[in-house]
């Protein structure tokens, strides 16, 4: 059930001059007068921050170049950390600095830099090294790399536990409060456009990135969002573009669901393809390359849907009447744990663990459901080998000989957790149809892109018209401020349409097709 809300907006109407729906949104979102600035200003001047670590940093790295010395990167592995990796090394090649860079094996070296690879590096005459993406808690790293005289400069968005040993950590906890959301790749254009000044490439990988790691949309993330699509309509860079979908328009949903998948669908499918190979995709210019590249990241997630549906539904099989699901197999993808989980705990509302064989462990992911903190839930048990995570994901690896006393320990332990998922009872705002017209409409999507705390759910009490279904969509038909708004409903939603409908909960947007403009609202919930 959807909670519907009314609200007066009268005041907020005549003090920004917008229409009812977009100071409707405002109101429900709680927005103060410097986020609604934003939305309706949609800024696109990027600023550089002028924080010390910034400063110390590129110092650093001139210094570096001065010296002819060699500087390692060590990326990560998801769409943020790859995009990172890729900023990183097109500034030090612009910079004529000799450098060097890798992302680990997702499975067989796990998250972050190592202290095998900080050896590694030293080995091969790297004198500076940098992490982007990663490194705040990168402690045995560090502490190789100034047993081995090495420079090292954290370059870093993740939370800050402990205090990290490393010369300079550039991080958002470092920097001017403009800079609170930046993303890893955010975090390293900082330092790429105090060195090298702004490139449109470069600024369109941290915009992916942000939306990839789903950063709060305000602030400086805002401007390298909106900067960042608007480059990416100009096609460019052509790698990134290329992922897209053909004739998808460029917007967050597009970048959230094609682009963002493909670059992580190479992390996760190690045995497919090389992480490392991504970067220099992104940086490539060749088109014939870049065509080939893509092609082949796009087969890659193709073969990583396929595997996850294959073994969601074999998971699916496997689900018992317990309170936390343990799922096991030695034929599940290690890359795909994480996705089966996410799918069978939103089917199922229960905390779910899903692990493979990987040598002498078993490795998987865990997922939770609002209001059971599954981190907490799983902290200290004793036959955990690794683990990691946050309340609703975690990772983590067990000892083939604990297996079976690990799964005895979770059921004892849920059997006095009382487990229940608290969902959050979704806010539609209360709308009349005559409201709606082209005009306000494109309003709303003006103000895009929009932080998902930004509520554009609308109720719209009606009796709409059915004009046409098939086995993927049904349309209805109503009255509104421009003539007609159509109403669709997606059958994958496996929404029950009532005998009756009185009211519809969903999103309104502008529906383009050819020369014709038309309001349209995509239906999530009916009354």
């Amino acid at each position: 059930m959807v909670r519907k809300t009314e609200y007066d907006v009268r005041t907020l109407q005549e003090r920004y001059g917008v229409s009812s729906l977009s100071a409707k949104v405002f109101a429900a979102s709680g927005l103060n007068e410097e986020q609604i600035a934003e939305l309706l200003e949609g800024d696109d001047t990027l600023h550089t921050s002028r924080a010390e670590c910034v400063r110390q940093a590129c110092q650093r790295i001139l210094q570096a170049g001065e010296r002819h010395e060699k500087i390692f990167v060590g990326g990560d592995y998801d769409a943020d950390g790859i995009c990172s990796t890729a900023i990183m090394k097109k500034t030090l090649d612009l910079l004529g600095i000799e450098n060097g860079y890798y992302i680990p094996d997702r499975f067989k070296e796990g998250y972050g830099l190592s202290a095998d690879t900080v050896r590694r590096a030293y080995a091969k005459g790297y004198t500076l090294i940098m992490t982007v993406d990663n490194g705040v808690k990168a402690h045995e790293a560090m502490a190789e790399a100034e047993r081995l005289g090495l420079d090292m400069i954290v370059t870093d968005h993740h939370r800050i536990e402990e205090e990290i040993n490393a010369g300079i950590v550039v991080h958002p906890d470092y920097m001017e409060d403009e800079y609170e959301y930046l993303s890893g790749a955010g975090v390293a254009l900082q330092l790429s456009r105090t060195l090298i000044g702004e490139r449109d490439d470069l600024t369109a990988m941290a915009a992916v990135a942000a939306i990839a790691d789903v950063m709060p949309v305000w602030k400086e993330t805002r401007r390298i969002i909106v900067r960042g699509m608007r480059i990416l309509r100009q096609k460019r860079p052509r790698s990134l573009y290329a992922l897209l979908y053909p004739g998808s328009a460029v917007t967050m949903r597009n970048i959230a669901f094609q682009i963002v998948p493909k670059l992580n669908s190479v992390g996760r499918m190690n045995d497919l393809a090389n992480v490392n190979t991504v970067p220099r995709f992104l940086l490539a210019e060749d088109e014939s390359t870049i065509t080939n590249y893509a092609l082949q990241i796009n087969q890659v997630n193709d073969a990583r849907k396929a595997i996850s549906d294959a073994q969601s539904k074999k998971a699916e099989e496997m689900i018992t009447s317990e309170s936390i699901q343990i799922i096991c197999s030695d034929d599940f993808h290690e890359g795909i744990c994480g996705l089966i989980a996410g799918r069978i705990a939103n089917a199922v509302h229960q905390p779910v663990l899903v692990m493979t064989a990987s040598g002498d462990l078993y490795k998987g992911s865990g997922r939770s459901v609002p209001g059971f903190d599954l981190f907490a839930f799983l902290s200290g048990m004793e036959e955990l080998a690794a683990f990691g995570g946050h309340e609703q994901a975690v990772g983590l690896s067990v000892r083939r000989e604990d297996m079976e006393s690990f799964i005895r320990s979770v059921k004892a332990k849920a059997e006095n957790a009382g487990i229940e998922e608290q969902g959050e009872e979704e806010t539609a705002v209360l709308i009349d149809p005559s409201e709606v017209s082209i005009d306000a409409v494109m309003e709303l999507e003006g103000l895009q892109p929009l932080s998902k705390e930004v509520n554009t759910l609308f109720a719209l009490p009606c009796t709409p018209q059915k004009t046409y279904e098939t086995p993927k969509v049904i349309k209805y038909e109503l009255p509104c401020a421009s003539g007609t708004l159509e109403a669709v409903l997606y059958t994958r939603k496996k929404i029950t349409v009532p005998d009756r409908i009185s009211c519809l909960s969903g999103h309104l947007e502008i529906n383009r097709w050819r020369s014709r403009i038309s309001c349209q609202f995509e239906i999530e919930n009916i009354e």
